[in-house]
């Protein structure tokens, strides 16, 4: 508002605002407007007067406390029209019931200023107000004002004049046809209405359309759980529709884009909303349109090039394929742009004349080809371009090193190369990230020539040469910087001398730079939070220095010892990870605020000490501890606890499987005996339990089935008795079960079982005393087995932080062909089924031929009778069968020559009979997969078949005779061998752990 001159106040309406300014708490060093009102002032900022009396004051941001209560002046300025006390902190005080004294109020702003409680009825008496705004923007746990009793009704009820109502953040708590009624019924010429944030239920109830003037709706982070309503597309004057998280379903209406008037349409975060775009009109309105975290999907239309007026489009974390349209090219308008996360495929088009674009958007998506049809540097208010995580390839504009205005440059994991000269570098790049593309050749030294980066990240690409590390001196804004994974090596000697002149770093990532030597210049920085120097040559003892920092990464060095005890430090670092090194030894005493530490596979020969600081991830795995596990350790807070192949003897403590924070617990590959902890906690949130290759005697304790969130239970190569552990069936989330080499009994399965275990992919119940037959129902009921999943592998967050989230990877054993492999990442695409060396009779089930995407099967050393079902050439994807050792019968189906991935194979010691297939993958397969069968004959048994038991010639379809088939039998046994090989062991090999 303007301010008055004191010659338009009376004398009455300076006292009564100097009374006023004399009743309010504020700070005087912050405030502009009430800390100049005195009787000789020649201006009263924030006030409007008009003939004499103020009818306007705005006392926002004021930082004015406490509260106003009603006998202050305030409410004596009765001809005010104007009122704003917004963004100050009345100290939760009830809204004062005296504001009804200033009738001729038509616009009253009391948003964000702190005031709580019941909103006072008395405001229904204001009959000329035209705004009403008591919202709040950043919405608490419990709202701070409230509509309860009265509620909204009866406080707007007489509010008829009203135009503009903002209740954002305020708990209006009613259902869709409540809140409807009560504004359809109250203000009939309401034109503004923002109520987001304020716990109303839906649907929205067609009531809503007698506000024929209605403009702008805003109802976000509301619990509407509906369909967009159709009826909205009435709206003749509707320009904002904002629906944001509101927990809308069902089908999107294409009407709502097509109402002529609409310029803003945000219906994101309602992930089960879905349907599609539909073609847009010429003379549509739409300026901005966000769709993010929905299931919208389909394809964009070429006619959104006609929205001449979209300035922003967010589309993140939809389900929209196809290409993106070159009509994008004619939004001359267009500022923002987020494609992110969908399916996208095609080259990008041209936005050379979006000239206003300040952000681009575009990361993970199958985006192909080069990126030079936009002529970058006519962009010239671009900001931000994120291209990561596609599949872009070609040499990298160098525009865009030169651009004048960029700031962050985000081109990772794609095919991008690298060539030419650049120079004349911009200064204004902040952040280049590089990392996982195809650029080779030598690091061009003008990378070090951007002089404004604060992030640079060039790994895991395949840069060559050398060079020393006081290059980056140069940067000296540089604060991350990740070299990791390249060809190139790094000389960090002599950096000691010059450690001054290094930028103050807070990350430095230099894994695999097959660096010799420790930077010394590290000392010297006081900022520095995380250092990767893992998968180096460095080795010698861990300087003192180096505990000064919040994250250490030293794996894969040839650290030989501690210099000082990590307890004698005062703060220390909170991560440590030095696993894979020559650390021996006793451990040390440790930092007190430390909360992740691995010091896997050294060999450090201690206990584990009693006074163990509070620790969320503690990794001991593969060193020379002995004795037993201290019931102290349970005290620390454990996330996750691998102590695996050891030499810990003694028991599992109790209070462990207590814990309600613990989602791993491995203690494989021990010395560990008694029972397994019985009394398991009901709010238990293990992931993870792996207890195998111990002495452990007992049950399956009845109380795991309270871990409702286990993917991984391995309780392999122990003594257990008892039965097959049907109380586990109700945890759906099971991928991986392993009671191999224990003393279970009964039969594997579960009368009356439900469908469980459908996520499994693991099951290995082998050498046990398991009889009955096969279980038909179980099988059938493992969903994951039966279909396709993504490449990936087990893996699970442990403890988040802002620089680095640690994953902790799960690893178990199988038995293939008598060869014990270890499997360093588990792949969601090994679908594994063993039950050997057990007493299971009858035949194998059909149903065994639905699991398509079993990798391994093993039924061998059972009593199982009957034919190999011919169902199981099914299994396209299956790499070992081995069904040896049982009592199979009949002849060996000729459907299981479809198996072209089969690389081992077992069918000995059974009672099979004819010829052998001589086709596909059995070419390859030698004398020991078949022996043992008096009736089989063919050429991998060197045994003639051209007598059959009936006394007939056996010739195949093409009449030809053994001699033929013996030579393409030999000529196979390599090339079937390589196949098979690379197509089991192919999908880890490329795993840069395995």
């Amino acid at each position: 508002m303007a301010s008055a001159s004191a010659q338009c106040l009376g004398v009455d309406q300076r006292s009564l605002l100097l009374e006023l300014r004399n009743t309010l708490v504020f700070d005087a060093s912050e405030s502009s407007k009430l800390v100049q009102w005195d009787q000789s002032a020649d201006s009263w900022s924030g006030v409007t007067c008009k003939d004499g009396l103020v009818v306007g004051l705005d006392l926002s941001n004021e930082l004015i406390s406490g509260g106003i209560d009603d006998s202050s002046s305030l409410f004596r300025l009765e001809f005010l029209q104007n009122l704003n006390l917004a963004f100050n902190d009345f100290n939760s005080t009830a809204i004062p019931p005296a504001l009804a004294n200033l009738s001729h109020l038509a616009h009253l702003n009391l948003s964000n200023a702190r005031f709580a409680g019941q909103i006072p009825v008395e405001l229904s008496r204001l009959k000329n107000l035209r705004t009403l705004d008591l919202s709040l923007i950043y919405y608490p746990s419990e709202p701070l004002l409230k509509f309860e009793k009265p509620n909204l009704g009866s406080v707007i009820g007489d509010l008829g004049e009203l135009r503009e109502l903002y209740l954002d953040g305020v708990n209006v708590s009613a259902e869709g046809s409540e809140w409807c009624d009560s504004l359809s019924s109250s203000v009939p010429k309401l034109e503004v209405l923002s109520m987001s944030g304020c716990s109303l239920s839906g649907p929205i109830d067609p009531s809503l359309m007698s506000l024929t003037n209605l403009s702008v709706m805003q109802l976000d982070y509301n619990n509407l759980s509906s369909t967009v309503p159709q009826f909205l597309v009435n709206f003749s004057s509707l320009k904002t529709l904002s629906l944001y998280d509101c927990d809308l379903h069902g089908e999107l209406p294409h009407e709502i884009f097509q109402v002529q008037t609409l310029q803003i349409l945000d219906l994101s975060y309602n992930e089960l909303l879905q349907g599609s775009l539909p073609e847009f009109s010429e003379n549509g309105s739409l300026r901005t349109l966000v769709l993010s975290y929905t299931n919208v999907s389909g394809r964009l239309p070429d006619s959104i090039g006609s929205l001449k007026n979209l300035s922003s489009i967010e589309l993140m974390e939809c389900s929209f394929h196809g290409n993106i349209p070159s009509s994008f090219a004619n939004l001359s308008q267009l500022f923002y742009l987020d494609f992110s996360s969908n399916n996208f495929t095609g080259p990008i088009p041209s936005l050379s004349k979006s000239k206003n674009l300040i952000e681009v958007t575009l990361a993970n998506n199958n985006l192909i080809g080069p990126i030079d049809s936009t002529q970058w540097e006519s962009l010239s208010n671009l900001l931000s371009l994120h291209l990561g995580f596609n599949f872009l390839e070609g040499n990298i504009p160098s525009s865009l090193f030169r651009h004048p205005s960029i700031q962050r440059l985000y081109l990772f994991n794609n095919r991008f190369s690298l060539e030419g000269s650049y120079d004349a570098l911009s200064p204004m790049l902040q952040v280049l990230d590089l990392s996982n593309n195809n650029i080779e050749g030598e690091l061009p030294m003008s990378i070090w020539e951007f002089r404004g980066l604060n992030d640079l990240s060039l790994s895991s690409n395949n840069f060559s040469g050398s060079f020393h590390f006081n290059c980056i001196q140069k940067l000296s804004n540089l604060s991350y910087l990740d070299l990791s994974y390249n060809r190139f090596s790094i000389d960090a000697t002599n950096t000691a001398s010059q450690a001054s002149s290094f930028p103050n770093l807070i990350s430095l990532y230099l894994a695999s730079c097959q660096l010799t030597t420790l930077p010394l210049f590290l000392a010297n920085q006081s900022k520095l939070i995380y250092l990767d120097l893992s998968d180096n040559y460095i080795q010698g003892y861990i300087p003192r220095w180096i505990w000064n920092l919040d994250r250490v990464n030293f794996s894969f060095n040839l650290f030989e010892d501690f210099e000082t005890p990590l307890g004698n430090l005062t703060f220390g670092p909170r991560m440590i990870d030095l696993h894979s090194n020559k650390l021996r030894g006793n451990m040390p005493p440790l930092p007190s605020n430390i909360y992740y530490l691995d010091f896997s596979s050294n060999n450090i020969y201690s206990v584990i000490p009693d006074d163990l600081p509070s620790l969320a991830f503690f990794s001991l795995s593969k060193n020379n501890f002995h004795a037993s596990i201290p019931q102290s350790i349970c005290k620390v807070g454990l996330q996750v606890l691998d102590l695996s192949h050891n030499h810990m003897n003694g028991t599992i403590p109790d209070c462990l499987m207590e814990l309600e924070s613990l989602t791993v617990l491995n203690v494989r590959n021990n010395q560990l005996n008694g029972q397994i902890p019985q009394n398991i906690r009901r709010t238990c949130n293990l992931k993870i339990l792996d207890i195998s290759e111990n002495l452990l005697q007992g049950q399956i304790p009845l109380s795991l089935a309270n871990c409702t969130t286990l993917d991984f239970v391995n309780i392999g190569d122990n003594q257990i008795d008892g039965t097959f552990p049907c109380h586990l069936e109700s945890i759906s989330s099971l991928r991986v079960l392993v009671l191999r080499s224990n003393k279970l009994h009964g039969e594997i399965g579960c009368p009356h079982s439900r469908s469980s275990w459908q996520m499994l992919q693991i099951i290995d119940s082998s050498s046990n005393d398991f009889g009955g037959t096969l279980p038909v129902s179980l099988i059938a009921s493992w969903e994951a087995m039966k279909t396709n999943v993504d490449f990936d592998h087990l893996q699970y967050p442990t403890i988040g932080s802002q620089f680095y989230v640690p994953f902790y990877e799960v690893t178990m054993s199988v038995t293939l062909k008598d060869i014990r492999l270890e499997l360093v990442k588990i792949l969601t695409i090994f679908m594994s089924i063993d039950f050997s060396s057990n007493r299971l009779e009858g035949p194998i089930p059909y149903t065994l031929g639905d699991l398509k995407a079993l990798r391994v099967v093993n039924l061998s050393h059972n009593a199982i009778s009957g034919s190999i079902p011919p169902v199981l050439g099914n299994l396209g994807k299956l790499e070992s069968l081995d069904l040896s050792g049982n009592y199979l019968n009949g002849t060996i189906p000729a459907q299981l020559a479809n198996l072209n991935f089969l690389s081992l194979m077992n069918l000995s010691n059974n009672q099979l009979v004819g010829n052998i297939p001589t086709s596909g993958q059995f070419l390859t397969f030698s004398i020991s997969s078949f022996e043992g069968n008096l009736g089989l004959c063919g050429l991998q048994l060197n045994k003639s078949c051209s007598i059959t038991p009936t006394g007939t010639e056996e010739v195949d379809a093409n009449g030809n005779n053994d001699d033929s088939e013996k030579k393409w039998f030999y000529m196979g046994i390599p090339l079937g061998f390589v196949v098979g090989f690379w197509a089991f062991y192919g999908p880890l090999v490329i795993m840069r752990s395995w």
